[in-house]
């Protein structure tokens, strides 16, 4: 089980987040009242997703040998055409000395990414 932990102090919205590996800042822009040090809670989230596609798809090609040189994951949230409705857009593209077949694949591949699958299947929070 993944554990992250969020502090917030005096500074409004500087939010620091800290992983058993890792702390970084998550913030809001100036003009919501942050400072604009960090990514947006949301912008987080669209990098999760974006952050794991690309790794999902690289560890694939590493293991088949592929010439991949870079994975290019741009990921949209939209939270308001559908009410209710979370709509992720996701855009992958690579560059290297790849095939069609090849090209193909990583795109399945990039469907298979465990963020992508937690996303798609029912959640609870509680």
């Amino acid at each position: 089980m993944e554990k992250v932990t969020a502090k917030i102090g005096a500074e409004n919205y500087k939010t620091v987040i800290t992983s058993p590996t890792s702390e970084f800042i998550s913030d809001m822009p100036i003009d919501e009242g942050g400072q604009n040090l960090g990514p947006k809670p949301k912008e987080l989230l669209a990098a999760a997703l974006a952050g794991c596609v690309a790794m999902t798809v690289k560890m694939y090609a590493n293991r088949s040998k592929w010439l991949l040189e870079d994975v290019f994951v741009d990921v949209e949230i939209d939270t308001e055409t559908t009410p209710g409705t979370t709509i992720f857009t996701k855009k992958v593209s690579f560059t290297g000395d790849l095939t069609e077949y090849q090209t193909e694949r990583l795109h399945v591949i990039a469907q298979k990414c465990p963020i992508n699958k937690i996303l798609q299947n029912p959640i609870v929070v509680k």
